[in-house]
């Protein structure tokens, strides 16, 4: 394949990600890459079929400069700064859940504040009260509060190893 340089300056301008799920993918047929990355761009609905049909990797252009931004209501952002949110992150940072949607094990809860030397039932309540407002902001603002929620775990957890 010979490189003009109109090629390579558009390649160097270009930035592409993989697909959620593709990123260690290998690819297959890689004469098909350019042609789904191509059909992405008009049909991204079904570049993933065609491309889960041939088992192979989606590349996607990506422009850092035409992200979608919003705005999460003060009331979540208030609660991510809550004692309470504090407490349930925490308690699955130690492993004792795995998943802010997952209902806490009342015994891993106790088994928690044991060991951290907080009383019991405060505790309790504490991480209860966030699933619970976890659970209600999720039906309500569905995607966006699950990445939001994502995102500030992937933050909060960097910052702990840092």
């Amino acid at each position: 394949m010979k490189l003009t340089k109109q090629k390579l300056e558009q390649l160097i301008t270009e930035e592409y990600v993989r697909r959620i799920g593709d990123e260690g993918k290998p690819t297959n047929y890689p004469e098909y890459a350019d042609k789904l990355t191509t059909l992405a761009k008009s049909d991204p609905v079904q570049a993933a079929s065609l491309a889960d049909s041939l088992d192979e990797p989606l590349d996607i252009e990506f422009n850092p400069n035409n992200t979608k931004t919003f705005d999460l209501p003060s009331t979540l952002q208030k609660f991510f700064r809550s004692p309470e949110y504090q407490l349930h992150f925490d308690f699955l940072m130690e492993e004792h859940g795995s998943s802010l949607l997952e209902e806490p094990d009342i015994s891993e809860v106790y088994l928690y504040a044991m060991n951290k030397g907080l009383d019991l039932e405060d505790t309790r309540r504490k991480i209860m009260k966030s699933y619970e407002t976890i659970l209600q902001h999720e039906h309500v603002y569905d995607e966006k509060f699950i990445d939001a929620m994502r995102d500030a775990m992937i933050l909060r957890s960097k910052k702990r190893r840092s």
